[in-house]
């Protein structure tokens, strides 16, 4: 049984991580999955949306925490230079993933804790389950923040408050994650996946040009003063405006026809 399933539904690629039995813990088998299908996305021309959810009413539980003992037990984690290859290939496809040019729904059903949480916030759009749960939980563990939520969780909800879920590692629930933003909407368990396959496909109806120009623009927009993003907004619609899918966007709209969103 494979630990990720992929499925594609036009151009939106739904994908299920489906290791229930550990809580989807990022086990080498899932993390290769993902890996495997997040690099075969990249550069997809027909890619318009992802989708990432897990199964048995679970996102993901993190780490692999039986397996980390396992190999302190078998003496396999002699130093840093243990740790710092198994990190590079974590962020070497949760960067590819953070920065798909196309939108990236992440579904969040039970738990997101630990690298899960992380994972969950590499998502442009989060969605939860009323049974949802978020935790980053890692100095109890003796452990700092991975999975970019240094970067991540302090632009979701602020800095003191994300200090306060790595300094205490207490659960927040699906009701909170939406007060502090971390989750966009919550649903019931049964509406989450058609509720983010709904969203998904109305996110597909948008030139993918002006898409990721401007999902790579506010990606940045924390960090650039007023007057840089002036211009990359400058840049970035002068390339949208002179495309030959602004020029037929306009043709439709003055004449009252609707939208055609096949081809950049």
């Amino acid at each position: 049984m494979s630990a990720l399933n992929v499925t594609r539904e036009g151009g939106i690629v739904l994908l299920e991580m489906a290791e229930p039995g550990s809580r989807n813990a990022l086990s080498d088998a899932l993390k290769a999955a993902l890996s495997e299908a997040v690099h075969d996305l990249t550069g997809d021309p027909e890619v318009r949306a992802v989708v990432l959810t897990g199964t048995g009413g679970v996102f993901c539980a993190g780490g692999d925490l039986k397996k980390m003992l396992a190999n302190h037990k078998a003496g396999a984690v002699g130093g840093a230079e243990d740790i710092t290859p198994r990190m590079t290939q974590l962020h070497g496809w949760l960067r590819l993933l953070r920065d798909l040019p196309v939108p990236v729904i992440c579904a969040v059903d039970g738990p997101a804790y630990g690298a899960g949480l992380g994972l969950a916030l590499t998502g442009d759009i989060i969605l939860a389950s009323d049974r949802a749960s978020f935790n980053a939980s890692f100095c109890k563990v003796g452990a700092v923040p991975d999975a970019n939520l240094f970067y991540s969780l302090p632009r979701m909800v602020g800095l003191q408050r994300a200090r306060e879920m790595f300094y205490t590692g207490r659960t927040v629930s699906a009701e909170e994650a939406q007060r502090i933003g971390i989750a966009m909407e919550v649903t019931t368990p049964e509406a989450l996946l058609p509720r983010a396959m709904e969203m998904a496909a109305m996110m597909t109806e948008a030139s993918p040009t002006a898409f990721a120009l401007t999902k790579s623009i506010t990606a940045r927009s924390l960090d650039l003063d007023s007057e840089a993003l002036l211009t990359l907004e400058a840049q970035a619609q002068s390339i949208c405006l002179s495309s030959r899918y602004h020029q037929d966007a306009l043709e439709r709209f003055t004449r009252k026809l609707p939208p055609r969103f096949d081809f950049r």
